[in-house]
C-alpha cells in the first residue's frame, strides 16, 4: 500500500470526521503508560495534543496494534497494521490518559482506501450520550445502540455496516474529553484479507 498521499487523506479524514454523527467488549488491554505507548516506542516522543506525528489516542482493529511508518524519512500520520484482519472486525480505541483523561464523546469515518473489488465506501460514526469507553472492544459492523451510523454521502442511518470487501481501509477517530475539551486524533490503516484459495 502506498502512502504517498497522506497529508490529502488526513486533512480529508480530519474534515470527515467533524461532519460525523453499545457493544459488548472486554477491557482486559493495559493501557498504554509514559513508557509503553505507540508514540513513544516508534521515537517520536511524548504523546502531544499539538503535533500531529506524536498522537495521544490509537484504533485497534481486531485486537491489532499497528506501527508507524516513515516515507522518504518524513513520519506520516497513520498508524498502519500490517497483519490482516476479517471482514467483520472489532475496533479499540486507546488513550494516553495523562495528556486525554477519560475521553467519552468518540467520533469516525470509516472509508475505503482501495477494495480488491472495487467498492468504494465511506461511514460515518458516532457514538451517543458520551458513554463511549476508551480500552474496550466494539464491533465495528454493529458498535450498539448508542452509535448512529451514517451511509456517505447520502448521510442516511444504517443499523450496520456490510462485511468489508478484501482491501485496505482507513478509520479516522475523534475522541473528545468533554470536561477538558482536549480532542485525540488518531488515524489507522488496516488491510482486510481476502478469501483463502
Amino acid at each position: 500500500m502506498t502512502m504517498s498521499k497522506t497529508s490529502i487523506l488526513a486533512t480529508l479524514a480530519v474534515g470527515l470526521i467533524l461532519v460525523g454523527a453499545g457493544c459488548n467488549g472486554s477491557k482486559s488491554f493495559k493501557p498504554y503508560d509514559a513508557e509503553r505507548n505507540p508514540t513513544i516506542l516508534a521515537n517520536r516522543g511524548a504523546p502531544s495534543l499539538d503535533d500531529e506525528f506524536r498522537p495521544a489516542a490509537w484504533v485497534l482493529i481486531d485486537g491489532k496494534e499497528g506501527s508507524f511508518t516513515e516515507v522518504d524519512g518524513r513520519p506520516q500520520v497513520q498508524w498502519v497494521i500490517n497483519e490482516p484482519v476479517g471482514p467483520s472486525p472489532t475496533f479499540r480505541v486507546e488513550a494516553f490518559e495523562p495528556v486525554l483523561g477519560k475521553p467519552t464523546i468518540f467520533k469516525a469515518v470509516l472509508r475505503t482506501v482501495q477494495a480488491d473489488d472495487g467498492s468504494d465506501i465511506t461511514y460515518a460514526i458516532a457514538a451517543t450520550g458520551g458513554d463511549f469507553e476508551v480500552g474496550r472492544d466494539y464491533s465495528l459492523a454493529t458498535p450498539g445502540e448508542s452509535f448512529v451510523i451514517r451511509e456517505r454521502p447520502t448521510m442516511d442511518v444504517v443499523d450496520s455496516i456490510k462485511p468489508l470487501p478484501p482491501g485496505t481501509y482507513m478509520i479516522a477517530a475523534s475522541i473528545e474529553n468533554p470536561d477538558t475539551t482536549k480532542v485525540g486524533l488518531a488515524i489507522t490503516y488496516f488491510t482486510v484479507a481476502g478469501q483463502a484459495e
